[in-house]
């Protein structure tokens, strides 16, 4: 594995403060801007969900594979700022992989850090942005199941999860991490030892309180 990895897991929520600067809400609380927002959203375009530079990262985990050491990121902070920061201070140098579930992890970070204008690691522009989902679980275009189910049932499968709806995002992210090492191992891009090794680095992350 000659490239480096940064698997991550972000769930997000609207941003608020970004919405009202859009719009006058007037004295709607949080939860009523969240409700009209989604109310024109279906009224314009027939769905709901939310564009990146509406979409704020809530709850971020990360397992970073530098080629030599795993290091895991998350909980870090209460603000979006402050978890992108503790990001970008542990990325790799050089070829980065970003890997998420539907590939779109890279994109998301790109478009909250020109939100917060605060420079991206440096060599972003050439990481490759890896999408799980396409190589473990391919389903028809038209398929009807949820890409969040379709991920559980393979990190279940073939990864560790414990059987629950709503993993931990560290967890999430220590279950993806493995799942696209096992990709690797069949793909051929590492040997047995080189995983083993891995897997052993994996085993002593600590997964804190929350996260």
């Amino acid at each position: 594995m000659t490239t480096a990895t940064v698997v991550l897991v972000a769930h997000t929520a609207l941003d608020v403060d970004a919405a009202r600067r859009l719009a006058d809400y007037g004295a709607l609380d949080d939860a009523g801007v969240a409700r009209a927002l989604e109310q024109v959203h279906m009224q314009r375009w027939g769905r709901a969900d939310l564009p990146g530079h509406l979409c704020r990262i809530e709850r971020l985990a990360a397992v970073v594979d530098d080629g030599y050491a795993l290091s895991l990121i998350g909980p870090a902070g209460a603000h979006e700022r402050d978890r992108l920061g503790a990001l970008f201070d542990a990325w790799p140098s050089g070829a980065v992989a970003v890997v998420d579930w539907d590939g779109v992890a890279r994109a998301l970070l790109a478009a909250r850090a020109l939100i917060h204008d605060m420079p991206l690691p440096a060599g972003f522009s050439a990481t490759a942005a890896c999408a799980l989902g396409e190589r473990v679980a391919p389903a028809p275009a038209d398929h009807p199941a949820p890409s969040a189910r379709l991920e559980l049932e393979c990190l279940r499968l073939m990864a560790g999860l414990g059987a629950t709806d709503q993993p931990a995002p560290a967890a999430r992210a220590i279950a993806r991490y493995r799942l696209w090492l096992r990709w690797q191992y069949v793909t051929g891009t590492v040997d047995a030892g080189d995983r083993a090794a891995r897997e052993a680095r994996l085993a002593e992350l600590r997964i804190g309180d929350g996260a």
